[in-house]
């Protein structure tokens, strides 16, 4: 059996994916817009606005992108995004799920 694993780091953090579709993007470019995401989060919450940046995953076949957030609410991550300059398709919500130890 999966159990739900998500964990709530501050507060009533949720987790989200912003969803970008990249194409001829290069891999400094990418790099440049991890930091980016992770200074307007960072400064955002200096700003009283729960949003951490966590990591991003690239798909070169697909020429897709997927950012990981944890946050209050979608509206900030949203901010997070126009604040860094990063476009994106859209973001939602999500439950991370693993195997069950026990099962196991």
């Amino acid at each position: 059996m999966l159990r739900d694993t998500r964990l709530r780091s501050v507060g009533d953090m949720n987790n989200y994916l912003v969803e970008q579709y990249l194409p001829g993007v290069t891999a400094r470019q990418l790099e440049e817009a991890s930091a980016q995401l992770a200074a307007a989060a960072t400064e955002l919450t200096k700003d009283g606005i729960e949003v951490r940046y966590i990591n991003s995953t690239f798909i070169p076949d697909e020429e897709s992108c997927f950012c990981r957030f944890e946050s209050t609410d979608a509206e900030s991550v949203r901010r997070a995004c126009e604040q860094a300059g990063v476009p994106y398709a859209r973001i939602v919500e999500t439950h991370t799920f693993c195997p069950n130890e026990e099962d196991q």
